[in-house]
């Protein structure tokens, strides 16, 4: 009985401890908070080419897509056709936080993203 009890609190160790990278931001997530971080008016064309390779990649979420085509269109600030695809992610429970966070810095965006949003960029980025 004492062995199970150990296995049981052996195994939910393992899992809390491998919780973290479970949580952590996909590399697609990742790669848009570093072109957010050192945003200024508007993505680059090499900036707007790894955007549109979110875009184009099966393997990229809804909320993936709907965030580097958001992001691509950016001058200044959102593009009216892309605020309400992003309200819709951050108002979204099920949506991934660091997903939520970085569409709410895209949604905020005057110009650069400001240093709040830039320190919460950076723990996207981790």
């Amino acid at each position: 009985m004492k062995s199970k009890s150990l296995l049981c609190l052996v195994a939910m160790v393992g899992l809390m401890l491998g919780a973290p990278s479970a949580l952590a931001a996909s590399a697609a997530v990742r790669e848009m908070a570093g072109i957010m971080a050192h945003m200024a008016h508007y993505p680059s064309d090499a900036e707007k080419a790894k955007l549109q390779g979110i875009v184009d990649n099966r393997d990229s979420s809804q909320s993936e897509r709907v965030l580097a085509s958001a992001i691509a269109n950016l001058k200044h600030k959102v593009a009216a056709e892309d605020r309400d695809k992003l309200k819709l992610l951050v108002d979204d429970a099920a949506t991934p936080a660091e997903v939520r966070d970085l569409a709410g810095i895209v949604l905020n965006l005057n110009h650069h993203p400001s240093a709040e949003d830039k320190r919460k960029l950076e723990k996207i980025m981790e």
